[in-house]
């Protein structure tokens, strides 16, 4: 399941070929001992496609795992990011929206992925109501049971597009 989040992640921009081994060490921690996670891990944050695609692809494929299609990888980021929340809440209102309106632009198979692009805009400048059943709708995704340490590393990029602090009122 990791390997297909990982894929989804990197499918929207969030998970760029150096951060595989990142991706591979939290894996190793968690018991895996595949040798091309083992080579994966081995690599450092400035590694290319050139480095990471073939031994991302050889697990893949010796673990039966596909390319997750465009609905599915949305799916599986906003269950990674209602995970990463459950975990470490965040401090801006609506965290979720937020998070899950970055991926409408290049999802628009996404239902959810897109009411939350519409209700992005609204968020920070007190002129409409948010819909609060949107935000508890896609915190209760279901969970992705996956290790705490590969959420947090699989989660980071995207992660670090919330603002720290709740942003001011106004247009």
């Amino acid at each position: 399941m990791a390997l297909s989040v990982a894929m989804a992640a990197q499918r929207h921009g969030y998970l760029a070929s150096g951060q595989w081994p990142d991706v591979a060490v939290a894996l190793l921690l968690e018991g895996n001992e595949d040798p091309e996670i083992a080579e994966l891990a081995g690599l450092n944050g400035q590694s290319t496609g050139w480095d990471t695609a073939p031994l991302v692809a050889a697990v893949c494929e010796r673990l039966g795992v596909s390319s997750p299609g465009a609905g599915e990888s949305a799916d599986l980021v906003a269950r990674l990011m209602a995970d990463e929340l459950r975990a470490r809440p965040a401090s801006v209102t609506a965290p979720m929206i937020r998070l899950l309106a970055r991926l409408a632009p290049l999802d628009f198979e996404s239902d959810l992925a897109n009411r939350c692009y519409g209700a992005a805009e609204y968020l920070d400048c007190g002129c409409a109501r948010v819909d609060s059943d949107l935000e508890a709708e896609s915190r209760l995704l279901p969970t992705l049971s996956l290790p705490a340490s590969v959420v947090q590393v699989l989660a980071w990029p995207l992660r670090s597009t919330l603002p720290t602090v709740q942003p001011p009122l106004g247009h």
